[in-house]
């Protein structure tokens, strides 16, 4: 097979604002009296590539393929906008072989493939701090706006400097190696899959090394680090019949579970500071410092400094009844050192947000009309810090006029030295970084959850009754979504919803309950 794709898009907004509603049941921009305002964005988007694909089956026993794809960007400079990305896959049928027969026939195996496959993928989006789409990375663009002075009784519009963008990008490349096999036993009752991999990200398009304050500029977006990752997947199934009451049930039950490591193998970061990536990180990482309680008297207070993760709002003081960290490195201050993998302060990595053994496992049945389906899914294992401001969490302890949590109610006071959290004051966990919005091992958080995420009851009615309404089928059904979940979050916070601790959203949703009837009729 062989083909050529050729694609164009081209994406224009219009916006327009004008404040001063005289009246919100009439949304009209004829009916404000304010300024108005317009703006609007033009993008354009231009791919072009040539594919191909030869496979070879012999005798039912050895599948090979080949594919190829070369691709071109217009998001990348001339001379940097095409990339070759070859796969290939091999697979062995072991079930045909005559050797197996006797095996087959004991175990009633009905097929035993083996396959490893090697591939590549190009990647040429690049996203901006927001996660948005950046059409013209190697094009400096100047922006402009409304500066908010007056000049000659107007406020003019000012032209800003472009950014820096880099002299070469080009296409990050994803190639995966990938082993695995499949089986079928029982007389295909029984079904189980394995794949183990390796996935390695060349030229990662992200930001690059950070660079001195004297530079005057944003780093720009380039081809700047390397990425490995490995990883797993399982899936089991089976499925079986037995008579009910003189009815056929007929019943299955399917599993699935993965897992996953990735590090940075390569990243400009001499220093190895964590305020970027370094080589040897695992993506993920949370460093934080080690909890030792609360302070308990004066005595304990003038041993140990931690003004230089306080905040402001308070003076950067420490009182009886405040959190105290584990000094580690014994100069009897806690600070985050220099900020480098050789120097954190008192800082060790105390957990990892990504998610580790993502799995998932459905139930059905099927009896006399009557079917059933229940999912359910999950994540293994998981850390989460909860991020600054993040007032479902932190309450009062974010911002004072903040609604009191079930957790607030909880805090230290003489009479309750073991409380959940410490004495009530205010903004300790609005500024990144400080106090309690500094990771610590206290409120990392176990972001595990198991949620029962669907359960449909359905009956078919039988042909006898539907042949006399003329129709095909007719089913009914009923639909619940997301009943119950098991976590070990604070029920204010949905571990379905949350990201990890540096990018969690507080204004997002949890997941909502539904429920539905329906039917499903055929003619």
């Amino acid at each position: 097979m062989a083909g050529y794709n050729r694609e164009y898009a081209s994406y224009r907004t219009y916006n327009t604002r004008k404040v001063n509603l005289i009246t919100s049941a009439l949304p009209e921009i004829n009916l404000a009296t304010g300024n108005v305002t317009a703006s609007n964005t033009w993008n354009e988007l231009a791919l072009e590539g040539y594919f191909g694909r030869v496979n070879y089956i012999y005798d039912d026993k050895y599948i090979v393929e080949f594919n190829g794809r070369y691709d071109g960007s217009s998001r990348f400079p001339e001379g940097d906008r095409w990339g070759f990305f070859p796969s290939g896959s091999l697979a062995w049928v072991v079930s045909q072989e005559n050797f197996m027969t006797p095996i087959n026939e004991a175990l009633n195996l009905s097929n035993l493939k083996v396959r490893a496959s090697y591939g590549s993928l190009g990647n040429q989006v690049l996203l901006d701090d927001d996660g948005n789409p950046i059409y013209y990375p190697a094009i400096a663009s100047l922006s402009s706006e409304v500066i908010n002075y007056v000049v000659e009784g107007d406020k003019p519009t000012a032209v800003k400097q472009p950014g820096v963008v880099a002299k070469n990008l080009t296409w990050e490349t994803v190639s995966t190696v990938n082993v695995g096999f499949d089986m079928s036993l029982f007389q295909n009752k029984f079904m189980f899959s394995f794949d183990k991999y390796t996935r390695y990200t060349k030229d990662m398009l992200t930001r690059s090394k950070e660079l001195p304050a004297v530079f005057g500029a944003a780093e720009p977006k380039t081809n700047a680090a390397d990425l490995k990752t490995k990883g797993w997947e399982i899936t089991a199934s089976y499925r079986d019949r037995f008579t009910l009451m003189n009815s056929p049930f007929d019943w299955s039950v399917k599993f699935m579970i993965a897992d996953y490591k990735s590090w940075i193998t390569k990243f400009d970061n001499p220093t190895r500071s964590l305020s970027d990536y370094y080589e040897g990180q695992r993506i993920g990482e949370i460093w934080g410092f080690i909890n030792d309680g609360y302070f308990a008297s004066q005595a304990e207070l003038d041993a140990l400094d931690q003004s230089a993760i306080g905040t402001d709002d308070v003076g950067y003081i420490f009182q009886i009844g405040d959190l105290k960290y584990k000094d580690l490195d014994d100069n009897n201050r806690i600070t985050k050192g220099d900020n480098t993998v050789d120097n954190p302060g008192d800082r060790v990595i105390i957990g990892n947000s990504e998610i580790r053994f993502p799995y998932s496992f459905e139930l059905t049945g099927a009896w006399k009309g009557f079917d059933v389906r229940m999912f359910f899914q999950g994540v293994g294992k998981r850390d989460w810090y909860p991020e600054a401001a993040s007032i479902y969490f932190w309450g009062i302890y974010a911002q004072p006029w903040t609604n009191v949590t079930k957790l607030n109610m909880d805090h230290w006071t003489p009479e309750n030295p073991n409380a959940y959290f410490p004495r009530v004051k205010a903004y300790i966990a609005e500024d990144e970084g400080m106090e309690l919005a500094a990771p610590q091992t206290k409120y990392l958080q176990n972001a595990a959850y198991l949620r029962f995420k669907n359960l449909t009851v359905g009956y078919t009615l039988p042909h006898s009754a539907v042949n006399k309404l003329k129709v095909s089928s007719l089913r009914f059904y009923f639909s619940a979504e997301n009943l119950c979940t098991l976590s070990w979050l604070d029920e204010n916070l949905d571990p379905e919803v949350i990201t990890h601790y540096s990018g969690f959203n507080s204004g997002v949703y949890p997941m909502q309950r539904t429920y539905s009837l329906g039917m499903n009729l055929t003619f």
